[in-house]
C-alpha cells in the first residue's frame, strides 16, 4: 500500500479551485501550485518558512476561463482569465498575428490548453512531474518535467518541444512569472546580468521609460530625459507602464530581491537557450481595461526571441529575426531553474547550477 506523505517532497493530486483541477508541490521549503486544465499556470509559490507568496494575483482573481464573458478580440480572450501567476508563452507571444493561415493568439496556445500530468518521482527525497500538451492551431507537442528536490529552494524545469509536422516552423517560447506584493515593492532591487535595454517601440500610456530608446544596464533614461537606476522598483504610485526588453545577455539569470523582507527570487538558465529577457512593469500606469490603476506587478521573462511594437508577436519576430525556427518532424529542448534564496545583498549573479552568489557589502 502506498502511503500519502504530510513530510518531505511530495506530490498531490485530486485538487480542485475555482473549478479547475490542480496539481501541487511541495517541500520543506517551497509550495507550487498548477492548474492542469488551464495551460500549466502556475498560480502560487510560496516559500514556506516566511508564508511569502513571490506571485502577482491580479485584482480580478483567478476564473475559470469558461465563465468569462464573450471576448471580442484576441487580447480580451488572454486578459479576461489572466489572474497573474506565471504562464508558459508558445509557440507565439505578445499580439496576436497570422501565420500560416492560423491566428496565433494573444501569448500562443498554450495557456489555454489542458495539460495531461505524470507522476515519474515521488519519495520524501525527490518529486518529479511529467506534463504533456499538444497545441491545437500548430502541430507541436510540448512536455514539461517539474522537480523539487529535498533541502533545496529550486524548481527545477525541463522542457521538449516536437514539430509533428512536415515542415520547418517559427516559433517565439518564453516563461512569464509575474511578481506581486507583499514580496513585490519599493525594498526590492532587480539584478541583471551584463546586458543591454531596450524600450518597446509602441509608445504606450504612462511611460516611464523613453520609447524606442536603448539603454546599457542599468541605467535608463526616463521620459524627461532623466537618469534611472533601472535596478529600483517603484510603487504603484509611480502611475507607470513600460515593456522594455534585455538583450546581449553576457549569462541567462535574474534576480529580484526584497532587501527589506531578506527574501529574493531568481531563475538561471542557459543563456543560449533563452538569449532575451522581457521586463513588464506595471506600476499603476494602466488606467483602461483590464485594470484601471490598480495593477502592481513586475514580469521577468525568458525568453527565445522578441517583438518590435508588440503587435504582431511572432510576425515581428521573423521579420527581426529573433524568432526560432525548428525543423519538421525535429525536437528542441530547454532547461531553467527558479531559485529562491535570504538575504538583502544585490547579487552578483546566479550559477547555472543555481548557487546564489552575493556582492560583498564589505568591499
Amino acid at each position: 500500500m502506498i502511503h500519502e506523505r504530510n513530510y518531505g517532497c511530495r506530490i498531490e493530486t485530486g485538487w480542485t479551485y475555482k473549478g479547475m483541477n490542480a496539481l501541487v508541490l511541495q517541500n520543506e521549503y517551497l509550495r507550487l501550485s498548477m492548474f492542469v486544465d488551464k495551460g500549466s499556470d502556475i498560480f502560487e509559490l510560496i516559500y514556506k518558512p516566511m508564508d511569502i507568496d513571490f506571485l502577482w494575483r491580479s485584482p480580478s482573481g483567478i476564473r475559470q476561463p469558461n465563465s468569462t464573458p464573450y471576448a471580442t478580440t484576441p487580447t480580451e480572450h488572454f486578459m479576461d482569465s489572466y489572474f497573474g501567476g506565471w504562464q508558459e508563452l508558445f509557440p507565439s507571444a505578445s499580439g496576436s498575428t497570422t501565420y500560416l493561415g492560423s491566428s496565433t493568439g494573444f501569448h500562443g496556445e498554450v495557456t489555454y490548453l489542458p495539460w495531461e500530468y505524470k507522476i515519474l518521482k515521488d519519495t520524501s527525497e525527490e518529486i518529479e512531474v511529467l506534463l504533456t500538451t499538444k497545441t491545437i492551431r500548430t502541430p507541436f507537442e510540448i512536455k514539461k518535467r517539474i522537480k523539487l528536490k529535498a533541502g533545496q529552494k529550486v524548481v527545477f524545469i525541463n522542457e521538449t518541444i516536437k514539430n509533428h509536422g512536415n515542415i520547418d516552423l517559427h516559433y517565439m517560447w518564453g516563461h512569464h512569472p509575474a511578481f506581486g506584493a507583499p514580496f513585490l515593492s519599493e525594498d526590492c532591487v532587480l539584478s541583471l546580468p551584463n546586458c543591454e535595454i531596450i524600450s518597446q517601440k509602441k509608445q504606450g500610456d504612462n511611460n516611464r521609460f523613453r520609447t524606442n530608446d536603448t539603454f546599457q544596464w542599468p541605467l535608463g533614461k526616463d521620459s524627461q530625459g532623466n537618469r534611472v537606476d533601472m535596478q529600483e522598483i517603484v510603487s504603484i504610485n509611480e502611475g507607470t507602464s513600460d515593456m522594455l526588453f534585455a538583450r546581449n545577455l553576457k549569462e541567462g539569470w535574474f534576480g529580484l530581491t526584497n532587501q527589506n523582507l531578506g527574501i529574493g527570487i531568481g531563475m538561471s538558465w542557459p543563456v543560449e537557450m533563452f538569449p532575451y529577457i522581457w521586463i513588464w512593469q506595471e506600476f499603476g500606469g494602466n488606467k483602461s481595461y483590464p485594470w484601471y490603476g490598480n495593477a502592481y506587478t513586475l514580469a521577468i521573462e525568458p525568453f527565445t526571441s522578441i517583438p518590435e511594437q508588440g503587435i504582431n508577436g511572432l510576425q515581428e519576430a521573423i521579420l527581426n529575426k529573433t524568432a526560432s525556427v525548428i525543423k519538421k518532424k525535429q525536437e528542441v529542448n530547454k532547461e531553467l531553474k527558479m531559485v529562491v534564496f535570504e538575504g538583502d545583498s544585490k547579487l552578483k549573479r546566479i550559477h547555472p547550477s543555481g548557487e546564489v552568489e552575493f556582492i560583498d557589502k564589505t568591499k
